[in-house]
């Protein structure tokens, strides 16, 4: 009866952790510690107790943890930070592109980045564009539509 004490107090201690850490680790380990105090009770010695605890613990991190943390980000929007958040944004060019080769500048959020289009195409400066993408540290655009007011 004593190890059958051990692993409710274990599993408490777990469930603590889970909450605190909020990580979905540690209710894998509450649940083998509460399936090692059930084999504690049915008269199991320590070392098949260990090993509850660890197959439960272990397989609910390997397999149940990934599926479950995927169904909780479901319907989610990811969060986009640095340059991947600029996609979208609209800003006017301050020097021109001249290539692929010679990218141009846009002024977005206060800061100057270098910009390229999406077809290698030239653009004056003082067009209206729209980020599509990034490629390292390179804004990709296109001539955004004139009735768009630019982000600065």
């Amino acid at each position: 009866m004593p190890g059958f004490w051990f692993w409710v107090i274990a599993a408490i201690a777990f469930a603590v952790v889970e909450v605190l850490t909020l990580a979905f680790f540690a209710v894998f380990l509450t649940i083998g510690a509460l399936g090692a105090a059930l084999a504690s009770l049915l008269g199991f010695n320590l070392l098949v107790q260990a090993i509850v605890l660890g197959v439960v613990g272990v397989l609910g991190i390997a397999m149940a943890r990934p599926f479950l943390m995927q169904r909780l980000h479901v319907g989610r929007m990811a969060l986009r930070s640095g340059a991947d958040s600029m996609i979208g944004q609209h800003g006017v060019l301050s020097d021109p592109i001249l290539g692929l080769s010679r990218p141009g500048h846009i002024q977005i959020s206060g800061e100057r980045w270098p910009a390229i289009t999406e077809d290698a195409s030239s653009v004056p400066a003082e067009t209206p564009v729209v980020v599509t993408g990034l490629r390292g540290s390179t804004l990709i655009v296109r001539v955004a539509p004139s009735t768009v007011t630019p982000t600065v």
